[in-house]
């Protein structure tokens, strides 16, 4: 009988570090969750914030001309470049007649053709 029993005792035991150990990785996977989406909310905050185009600049007779737009994270539009937001690229694209770049096409992005 004691022999039942603590073999009986031993698997509550077992039992109860089982739960334990449940709950802590419950905890830790709800806390992994939490963290994700705080990361995933900064990720969007940050590419919403951001301007998806740029205007490419040249040096011409010592002033920077609008050379090309670009998407964002186009690498075709070099170090001087100044950010846009998309109604200035548009207006860049449609009435000033700026030049799209041929590798990036903002305007296909923009819906001008």
């Amino acid at each position: 009988m004691s022999d039942k029993a603590s073999r009986l005792d031993r698997l509550r035991s077992v039992r109860e570090w089982l739960a334990w150990q449940l709950r802590r990785t419950d905890d830790t996977i709800a806390e992994l969750e939490r963290q994700e989406a705080a990361a995933v909310r900064a990720t969007r905050t940050v590419s919403s914030a951001a301007p998806g185009w740029k205007l490419a600049l040249r040096r011409a007779g010592g002033r920077p001309t609008p050379e090309a737009v670009h998407t964002d994270d186009c690498g075709m539009a070099g170090k001087n470049t100044k950010p846009l937001p998309r109604e200035q690229a548009l207006r860049a694209l449609t009435e000033d007649g700026i030049t799209a770049c041929p590798y990036c096409r903002p305007d296909n992005d923009l819906g001008v053709l």
